[in-house]
C-alpha cells in the first residue's frame, strides 16, 4: 500500500487492487484541482467544496459520502457521523486495504469520539486526523502505528483560514519523518510506539 497527499484532507491510498481518493478538492481552494483515477471515493462530507469535487476523478469510482457499511471489491469502509456542530452533515470513516487499517478523519472534525465512533475505528493501524491540539488526543487514544496529519497551512491555500502544524508536532513529541508518500505492508507494521509522519503535497 502507498499512501501519498495532495492537501487539506485530500489523500490518495493505493492498495494491490483498488485505489481509493479522499475528499477531493476543486480550484476553489487555491491549489490545483485534485485528479487522477480511482475505485473508491470517500467523502468526509458532501457539502463542502473542500472535499466534494467528484467530477475530476476520472474511472466511474464508487463514491462514499455518508454513513453504512461498504464492501467494495475488497475494501471494507464503515462511515459513522462525526457529528459535529460546524459540519452536521460529516462522517468519520474506518477503511481496511491489504489487511491495513485506516481511520479518516475529515476537514474539520470533532474533538472528541463517542463511542460508536471508536467502534468504527477500534484497531486503527494508521490515524489521518486534521490538525488540532484536541485531535492529539484522538489519534493518541486509538493507539496506531502511523499518524499522518492534514488540513494544515500549506502554501497555496486560500480560501479556509487553518493552523500550522507547528503546535501539532510539538504536542504528539516533537519528532516525525518527512516523506513524498508511505509505502508499507501489513508486515512492517510491528513498532511498539507510534509513528509521526508528515507528507510532502503531490500537485
Amino acid at each position: 500500500m502507498t499512501i501519498t497527499w495532495f492537501g487539506l484532507s485530500s489523500f490518495k491510498i493505493v492498495g494491490k487492487d483498488k485505489t481509493i481518493i479522499t475528499d477531493p478538492f476543486g480550484k476553489e481552494s487555491g491549489l490545483a484541482p485534485v485528479r487522477g483515477a480511482a475505485d473508491i471515493i470517500v467523502c468526509s462530507d458532501p457539502n463542502n467544496p473542500l472535499s466534494n469535487n467528484f467530477t475530476s476523478i476520472s474511472g466511474a469510482p464508487f463514491v462514499i459520502a455518508g454513513s453504512g457499511e461498504y464492501d467494495v471489491g475488497g475494501v471494507f469502509v464503515r462511515g459513522v457521523a462525526a457529528e459535529s456542530k460546524e459540519t452536521p452533515s460529516a462522517t468519520i470513516y474506518g477503511l481496511e486495504v491489504d489487511d491495513i487499517r485506516i481511520a479518516f478523519l475529515g476537514f474539520r472534525q470533532p474533538d472528541h469520539l463517542t463511542d460508536a465512533q471508536k467502534e468504527a475505528l477500534e484497531g486503527a493501524d494508521i490515524v489521518l486526523i486534521p490538525v488540532g491540539s484536541k485531535q492529539v488526543n484522538i489519534a493518541t487514544q486509538l493507539e496506531p502505528y502511523f499518524v499522518i496529519p492534514h488540513s494544515y497551512t500549506i502554501p497555496g491555500v486560500v480560501s479556509v483560514n487553518l493552523d500550522k502544524i507547528d503546535k501539532f508536532l510539538q504536542e504528539m513529541g516533537g519528532k516525525r519523518q518527512e516523506m513524498d508518500k508511505l509505502t508499507l505492508k501489513k508486515k512492517d507494521l510491528a513498532s511498539e510506539t507510534t509513528q509521526l509522519i508528515t507528507l510532502i503535497p503531490q500537485r
